[in-house]
């Protein structure tokens, strides 16, 4: 009978625990958040994520009843802004990053977190079209992409990749499409988008991978020229842009850029769960969702912590892979 007594003592202590232990983190995710919250990119102003973070940030504002401050932290190829918002423990910063955030663990020597473990990611928020393009002056000399391999040919110092670092998502799409491509080429890289752009604009270099929205502007008096959609359709916004098995007969892998938010590890789950919701909230205005896509010439996925997580994981192996492939190693 003792026996008996105790263990429904413990069961009702146990049960007790959990509906307070419920009770408590439904009450945290209500209470969040308590104070500014900040929403840092690893990159300079002018990404498109930048555009991404201020055109979400008053709805967010709405929906939280606090500031949402935008902040860009550039440099090592986007390991500075992630290390800073793997470092907080505010509770209240928010990071919206990309492979770059992710890659640096396989491409980075000295790296004094692991992406992997202390970052929680919360949810993908752009798929993104990407083309390989030129500039004016470079286009008369190669109107095709076909042609501006072979003149990257024609001299042994190659020609010239705005990039945004040796383990940018940038570069590193470029690397991999460059195994059947076979350019002769170098990287010079920048902290920040528009920068990269303005190279390829004065021609110290002479091509670029890049989302159309942040060279679209370059297009109408030819400052920049669209030679490749990097996917297996042409973009209906870009319907004249062919794809790369249409440029030059390619036939490999495809990589896919995208951007999402991540919280700190240790963040409560009930927290991350509201964030979530919150992000879900604002894209169900198909008014608003249509304007994101159309400015950023990117598709809004659907998306949670379980399915982004789960997509990082196998991107990440097949990342791994690939960079074997290439001999790509920590520098």
């Amino acid at each position: 009978m003792h026996t008996t007594n105790t263990r429904r003592a413990w069961l009702k202590t146990a049960l007790a625990t959990t509906v307070l232990g419920l009770a408590s983190a439904g009450a945290a995710a209500q209470d969040w958040p308590s104070k500014p919250v900040r929403i840092v990119l690893a990159i300079g102003p002018g990404s498109s994520g930048d555009t991404l973070a201020r055109l979400i940030a008053p709805r967010l504002e709405q929906r939280w009843k606090q500031p949402v401050i935008v902040e860009n932290k550039p440099g090592a190829s986007g390991a500075v802004g992630t290390e800073y918002v793997v470092r907080t423990t505010d509770g209240h910063t928010l990071l919206l990053g990309s492979q770059s955030s992710i890659l640096p663990k396989y491409t980075q020597k000295g790296l004094r977190f692991d992406p992997l473990t202390d970052l929680v990611p919360v949810r993908k928020m752009l798929n993104y079209q990407l083309v390989i393009a030129t500039n004016g002056d470079t286009a008369r000399q190669a109107p095709t992409l076909k042609d501006l391999v072979m003149l990257s040919k024609k001299d042994d110092k190659g020609i010239f990749l705005a990039g945004l670092g040796p383990t940018s998502a940038f570069n590193l799409t470029y690397a991999i499409l460059n195994q059947q491509l076979g350019m002769q080429y170098s990287a010079v890289n920048f902290s920040n988008v528009s920068d990269a752009n303005l190279s390829l604009v004065r021609n110290d270099a002479q091509f670029i991978v890049n989302n159309p929205a942040s060279v679209k502007p370059f297009f109408a008096n030819g400052a920049i020229v669209p030679l490749a959609a990097i996917s297996t359709q042409r973009y209906p916004g870009f319907p004249e842009v062919p794809t790369l098995q249409e440029a030059v007969g390619y036939r490999g892998y495809l990589p896919q850029l995208w951007i999402g938010f991540f919280l700190p590890k240790g963040t409560p789950d009930a927290v991350i769960r509201r964030v979530n919701a919150d992000l879900q909230a604002i894209f169900e205005d198909e008014a608003f969702r249509k304007e994101v896509e159309g400015k950023l010439t990117a598709s809004v996925p659907a998306s949670s912590p379980e399915a982004f997580a789960k997509d990082i994981r196998e991107e990440t192996t097949l990342w791994q892979e690939l960079f074997k492939t290439l001999n790509i190693r920590p520098e």
